[in-house]
């Protein structure tokens, strides 16, 4: 279970990472995010999975101002329901703020609306299968 005080950081950032409130950066891996707070303090949210065990799970790492992990909690869908639910709304806020989903979404519900023309009318290139005829 999440300690307390673990729970209640998740849940304010992840209001104000929905309220656009946080900016998020890339971290290390392809579905890890990192939050730095200030004053040296950052965290990490990390998405996994685990295809030995068909397995998806959730990470979150705080930093402190040394850069040492301080406090950890990995859950997976296998464990903790709550605690899975919790980090995985976390992680997609984190996501959706770093690649600017919803602003992507807003743009292209926009274009598709509007009486003007879309699409791109250049016949794609044949891609090259590296054979010589």
């Amino acid at each position: 279970m999440i300690p307390d005080k673990l729970r209640k950081l998740i849940e304010l950032l992840t209001q104000k990472t929905l309220n656009k409130k946080a900016i998020w950066n890339r971290g290390s891996g392809d579905n890890q995010f990192k939050l730095s707070v200030g004053a040296g303090v950052s965290l990490t949210v990390t998405q996994w999975f685990d295809s030995y065990k068909d397995e998806v799970g959730y990470q979150i790492v705080v930093f402190n101002d040394n850069g040492q992990a301080i406090e950890r909690y990995d859950t997976s869908d296998e464990t903790n329901k709550e605690d899975f639910e919790l980090l995985r709304i976390f992680h997609k806020a984190a996501n959706d703020q770093y690649y600017k989903v919803e602003e992507t979404m807003e743009t292209l519900l926009n274009l598709i609306i509007s009486e003007d023309v879309i699409g791109n009318t250049e016949e794609a290139e044949p891609e090259d299968d590296g054979l010589p005829f």
